[in-house]
């Protein structure tokens, strides 16, 4: 597990690359949420989500370290985190291995093809997608870099809140929507020493509840199938050892949304806050407008990213 260090020497190591993304705040939002809304838009991130700042921290630090095989990277991703990868390893100058679900959404898979990465498909499941990652690294030794559960990947992704809380130490709450946790982990071990006071909340969609599940359990729960939620980023069938370990450690609690309300949600950030955002990304605000124990707070919501089809 990482800790406030290592997430630390993540924001230098990948400071050079990745954007520090703007933290707005939005008073039509936070009049119908009836909050202090503050937008952290990690849509505006490279590769259009947060996932590249861990991506790029794996990356960066097996070159440093001389672990980068002749075959680069492989990893697993439902889109998001293999657009990362796919960026990081074309910056680096690296091969890069992205397998992905069949139903990856044609904005996504157009993006891993245009930064030069190798496509591969495998099924639905990230269990499905997991397994053949496996394989390509037993057939080449490829390097993998899994998509949450993943120490750098983690500290890389707590940069997030280390940004946050910088500009708004003074926040109440910060809403994470979550899927293996990888960016919740980050932020949350990050909070933990440098603004305990802050709470960190996971939002999860109903029917892709992992990670609420397994927080209640003390264990890892695995769906018994596949999240049919629209929020295509936020489905994975089980969080991570570690992103499980932080969340019970360090997260205040879970909230549920429905696609319905973060549909809503999308729509509002367009016409309100003038923000594309994909579902999984417009989670946290689809949190905040259905939840009144927030009312009257100073609300981070982390927009996740912004990769989404418009067809």
């Amino acid at each position: 597990m990482p800790d406030l260090l290592e997430i630390e020497t993540a924001r230098n190591r990948i400071g050079a690359h990745a954007h520090w993304t703007p933290l707005l705040s939005s008073r039509s939002i936070g009049e119908l949420a009836k909050t202090d809304v503050w937008l952290k838009c990690e849509n505006l991130q490279k590769a259009g989500a947060f996932k590249f700042r861990g991506a790029m921290n794996a990356c960066l630090r097996a070159v440093e370290e001389e672990r980068m095989p002749a075959a680069g990277v492989i990893t697993f991703s439902s889109g998001n985190h293999g657009q990362a990868v796919a960026l990081a390893a074309r910056t680096l100058g690296i091969d890069a291995t992205i397998v992905v679900p069949e139903d990856i959404p044609t904005v996504k898979r157009a993006a891993i093809e245009s930064y030069g990465a190798r496509l591969e498909i495998a099924g639905l499941t990230s269990t499905d997608r997991h397994q053949r990652a496996l394989g390509i690294s037993e057939e080449n030794g490829g390097l993998i870099i899994p998509p949450f559960d993943h120490p750098d990947v983690i500290a890389g992704q707590g940069t997030t809140g280390l940004e946050i809380i910088d500009e708004l130490p003074e926040a109440d709450a910060i809403l994470v929507p979550t899927g293996g946790g990888g960016l919740l982990a980050g932020v949350a071990i990050a909070l933990s020493h440098r603004n305990p006071s802050t709470r960190v909340i996971a939002v999860e969609p109903t029917d892709a509840n992992a990670m609420a599940l397994s927080v209640e359990a003390g264990e890892i729960v695995t769906l018994d199938k596949v999240p049919g939620t629209i929020a295509d980023g936020l489905k994975p069938m089980a969080p991570g050892e570690l992103t499980l370990e932080a969340a019970i450690e360090h997260v205040d609690r879970v909230l549920l949304v429905d696609d319905d309300s973060i549909l809503r949600a999308q729509r509002l950030l367009l016409e309100r806050a003038k923000l594309l955002v994909e579902p999984s990304g417009a989670a946290g605000v689809a949190a905040l407008l259905g939840s009144h124990e927030l009312a009257g707070l100073r609300v981070v919501t982390i927009l996740t990213g912004g990769n989404t089809d418009l067809a």
